[in-house]
């Protein structure tokens, strides 16, 4: 029988008990970040969201955060409301 990282149901079947302060998750590192990143994804498409990625010159970051902090929005805030007005939405 072999297990999983990811089972729920039986991760304390095969495990040796620890001493010390319970662990608040059983699973490593690694496994929660790609929980996270895949309840993030579920959570974006129910809001409508895409992902998309873009390479863009450090100068031009640099000047989209300092905008940024002084309209206290996101990145993506901002990038979202510049290509709205450039696309005329």
């Amino acid at each position: 029988m072999s297990v999983q990282p990811e089972d729920r149901t039986t991760i304390d079947m095969f495990s040796t008990p620890r001493r010390g302060r319970p662990r608040s998750n059983p699973y490593d590192r690694r496994v929660q970040s790609r929980f996270n990143k895949r309840f993030q994804r579920q959570r974006d498409k129910e809001q409508g969201l895409q992902r998309l990625e873009v390479k863009v010159e450090a100068a031009v970051i640099t000047r989209l955060d300092e905008v940024c902090a002084d309209l206290g929005i996101t990145r993506t805030e901002a990038v979202n409301l510049a290509l709205r007005h450039w696309l005329h939405m």
